[in-house]
C-alpha cells in the first residue's frame, strides 16, 4: 500500500481555499497513492475557536465536504481528512461538535474516528467547542487493519485532557498493521524532538508502524512547522517531510513494515534556526492572511528594532517594508548612522521623522496646564508616545502593519512603555528572551552576510529616553535576566537538564533578588493585555498561553 503524506497552510475557514489545496494535493498523487492523509481540521483550519459556534459555518464546511465527497467517486484513492462533525446524540456529550477524522472513498464517508482526548492545557481548549469521542479509530481497508490517532490521543498528556476512554489502550486490543495519526500540532522549542520520542513510544506500544500528518502554517500566534514524519513499529524514524513549508510524500508499506519513503532524512532543527523559520513563516503569513500591503517598524538603531527589520525584510521582501527613526534629544549619533546603515543593507525605505518640537511643546503644555515639574519617568513615556502615534499614524495613511520591538525579557518585567514601544499589530520577536535576540542576530549575520551592522550588536543596550541611559541601570544583566525569567514563566515545562542549568547560572542570587524579579513579572501583567499578539516560540508564550489575572495577590516562589 502507498499513502501520501501531505501538510498544507490552511487559513482558517476559507473552506473554498482551503478546499482548493486539498483536491488539487489530491488530483496530483491520486495515480500514485492508495491513501492521501490530510491534517487534524483540514477543512477548516486549525483551530477556529469561536467560530466554529457562527451561524452558517459548519453548513460551509459540510458544502466543501461533499464537493470532496463527490471528487472522490472519480479516482481510486482513498482520502483522510480532519473536520468538524456535529454530534447531537453522543451518549457523552458535553458540547455539540466532534474533532474528527473522515475516511472518504468513492463516493462516500466509509469510516469516521471521534478524537477521543481532548487537551485542555497551555494554548489549548478543545472541551470549549467538542465533545470527546468513545470508541477506537479501526477500519479495514484493502485487507489492511488501520489504527487512528487525532493529535492529543497520542500525546497522552495526564490531568490535561477531557476524556472519557484511553485511545492507545483501546487500540493495543487490536492487530494493526498501520497507525496513522493526524495533528495541529504548533511548533515550539523542543517540539520537534519531543514527537519524536512520544509518538516512537506510541508506534512500539502498537506494535505498527506510525505515519505523523501535521498542519503547516501561521495562524495569529501559533506558528505550525508541518515536519510531519514516519516510523517503523520498533520507533525507528524513516523519514520526514520538510519544516515549515507546504510539503507532500509518499510511504510505502508491505507486510507491516515501511519499505520505501520519498521522505528525507530527519534532521529537527536547532533552537536558533528555529528561532529565524518560524518567525519567518509566522510574520508571512499573518500580513498574506490580513491581508496587509506591508510593515512599517520604528528603528531605534537597537538590537531589537534591528532584528524585527531584518526579519521583516527576509520574510517580505524589501519593498514591503518601512522603517521610521525618530530622534529626539537624547538618541545618540551613532544610533543614527547604525540605523541608516542597516537600512542601506537590507534596501529597505528609512524615514528620519525628528521628535524634539512636539516632545518640546508636549512637556511646556503638560507643566502648564498641571502646574508641575515632569517627573522623569514621564518625561521618558512622552518619548515614546510620540513614536507611537507617528507609527500609527502612517499605518492608518498607508495601511502598513506596525510590527512592535520589544523582546520577551521587557515585556516580562514590564520595561516597555503602554501606547509607545508597544503599539503595533505583531510582534514577531516578544517571545524571544534578550539573549536569544542576540543569538539570532548572530544567525542571521551567519546565513545572510552580515546583514546586520555589527555597531547594532556590539553596543550596549539602551532606551535612548535619558541621558546616557542604560538597560543595566534598571534591569540585572540580561544573562542573568534570562535564566530567572525562563524558570518562573516555564520551568515545569523545561527539560530537567536545561532547568539545572539555568538554576547553576542564579546560584549566586539572594532569594530576594530573584522574588524581586519574580514581582515585576506579576506587576506587568496589565501592559502584556495590551500588547499586540505575538509569535509563539517557547514552551509557555504570554498571550493564550499564559493566562494570569491583574487584580490578584500572586504569591512568587522559587522554580
Amino acid at each position: 500500500m502507498k499513502i501520501a503524506v501531505c501538510q498544507l497552510n490552511f487559513k482558517i475557514g476559507d473552506f473554498e481555499n482551503n478546499y482548493q489545496k486539498i483536491i488539487e494535493a489530491v488530483h496530483k498523487n491520486a495515480q500514485n497513492a492508495d491513501i492521501i492523509v490530510f491534517s487534524e481540521l483540514a477543512l477548516s483550519g486549525y483551530y477556529p475557536k469561536d467560530l466554529i459556534e457562527q451561524p452558517g459555518f459548519i453548513e460551509r464546511q459540510n458544502y466543501f465536504l461533499n464537493k470532496l465527497i463527490m471528487a472522490s467517486e472519480h479516482v481510486n484513492t482513498a482520502i483522510i481528512i480532519g473536520l468538524i462533525h456535529s454530534a447531537p446524540y453522543a451518549r457523552h456529550k458535553t458540547k455539540p461538535f466532534y474533532n474528527s477524522l473522515a475516511f472518504i472513498h468513492q463516493g462516500a464517508i466509509r469510516y469516521q474516528y471521534h478524537k477521543m482526548r481532548l487537551p485542555v492545557y497551555n494554548i489549548f481548549d478543545e472541551a470549549r467547542h467538542f465533545s470527546p469521542g468513545e470508541e477506537a479509530g479501526y477500519f479495514h481497508f484493502k485487507g489492511l487493519n488501520l489504527g487512528f490517532l487525532i493529535c492529543e490521543d497520542g500525546w497522552q498528556t495526564e490531568g490535561n485532557t477531557v476524556c472519557t476512554q484511553d485511545p492507545i489502550a483501546l487500540l493495543q486490543e487490536k492487530i494493526l498493521d498501520l497507525v496513522i495519526s493526524i495533528h495541529g500540532s504548533p511548533s515550539n522549542i523542543g517540539k520537534q524532538q519531543e514527537r519524536i520520542a512520544q509518538f516512537s513510544s506510541v508506534a512500539q506500544k502498537l506494535k505498527a508502524p506510525l505515519i505523523f500528518c501535521n498542519q503547516v502554517g501561521g495562524n495569529d500566534e501559533l506558528v505550525f512547522d508541518g515536519a510531519s514524519f514516519c516510523l517503523q513499529a520498533d520507533g525507528q524514524v524513516m523519514g520526514s517531510l520538510a519544516a515549515f513549508v507546504e510539503d507532500c510524500g509518499i510511504v510505502t508499506l508491505e507486510n507491516k513494515s515501511l519499505v520505501y519513503t520519498k521522505l528525507s532524512p530527519l534532521k529537527p532543527l536547532p533552537d536558533v534556526a528555529l528561532f529565524y523559520e518560524q518567525t519567518q513563516l509566522g510574520l508571512k503569513d499573518y500580513v498574506e492572511k490580513c491581508g496587509f500591503n506591508s510593515v512599517v517598524i520604528g528603528l531605534s538603531g537597537g538590537i531589537d528594532s534591528a532584528l524585527t527589520c531584518a526579519l521583516a525584510t527576509l520574510a517580505l521582501g524589501a519593498d514591503k517594508v518601512i522603517a521610521l527613526a525618530m530622534p529626539s534629544r537624547y538618541s545618540s549619533e551613532h544610533s543614527i548612522s547604525d540605523a541608516i546603515a542597516l537600512c542601506e543593507q537590507l534596501n529597505i525605505k528609512l524615514h528620519i521623522v525628528s521628535i524634539e518640537e512636539e516632545f518640546k511643546l508636549a512637556c511646556t503644555q503638560f507643566t502648564k496646564h498641571f502646574n508641575v515639574s515632569l517627573k522623569p519617568l514621564t518625561e521618558q513615556n512622552i518619548q515614546a508616545r510620540i513614536r507611537g502615534r507617528i507609527l500609527m499614524q502612517y499605518s492608518n495613511q498607508y495601511g502598513s502593519l506596525v510590527l512592535s520591538t520589544g523582546n520577551k525579557s521587557e515585556l516580562s518585567v514590564g520595561y516597555t512603555t503602554l501606547y509607545g514601544d508597544m503599539v503595533g499589530g505583531l510582534n514577531i520577536i516578544g517571545d524571544l528572551y534578550k539573549t536569544e535576540v542576540y543569538a539570532l542576530s548572530h544567525y542571521i549575520n551567519e546565513i545572510h552576510n552580515h546583514l546586520i551592522p555589527h555597531t547594532i550588536i556590539e553596543k550596549e543596550p539602551s532606551a535612548e529616553l535619558a541621558p546616557n541611559q542604560k538597560d543595566s541601570d534598571n534591569l540585572l544583566p540580561y544573562e542573568i535576566l534570562d535564566p530567572i525569567l525562563r524558570l518562573y514563566l516555564e520551568g515545569d515545562l523545561l527539560p530537567p537538564q536545561q532547568k539545572a542549568a539555568y538554576h547553576s547560572q542564579i546560584a549566586s542570587l539572594s532569594k530576594e533578588s530573584i522574588q524581586a524579579v519574580h514581582r515585576q513579572v506579576d506587576l506587568a501583567e496589565f501592559k502584556r493585555k495590551q500588547a499586540p499578539p505575538i509569535i509563539r516560540i517557547q514552551r509557555r508564550a504570554f498571550g493564550m498561553g499564559r493566562q494570569f489575572p491583574i487584580a490578584a495577590k500572586i504569591s512568587s516562589l522559587n522554580n
